[in-house]
């Protein structure tokens, strides 16, 4: 997966709980910036998880509080073809 393609599944995942793809900075937050509750984060992580094939530990699921840390976290478990984010 390359890191273009990893940034249209994060933003396909979020637009389909409704937001848009203009608001979706690194600096993003998720409750503060998108209006997400906890239980919208939660479902937002476990459907990131579905998608990706991936598990983020309960350690680090409230670490999780921006779109940019989601994209690097998610990063760090899929890309395989050495991208790194900048």
């Amino acid at each position: 997966m390359t890191l273009s393609q990893l940034n249209d599944r994060l933003y396909k995942v979020l637009a389909d709980m409704g937001i848009n793809q203009n608001v979706l900075t690194d600096g993003a937050h998720f409750s503060r910036d998108l209006g997400l509750d906890s239980l919208d984060i939660t479902d937002l992580l476990l459907q990131v998880e579905t998608y990706f094939g991936i598990r983020i530990p309960d350690e680090d699921f409230w670490k999780l509080e921006t779109f940019g840390q989601l994209k690097e976290y998610v990063a760090g478990e899929v890309l395989l073809d050495g991208s790194r984010l900048a």
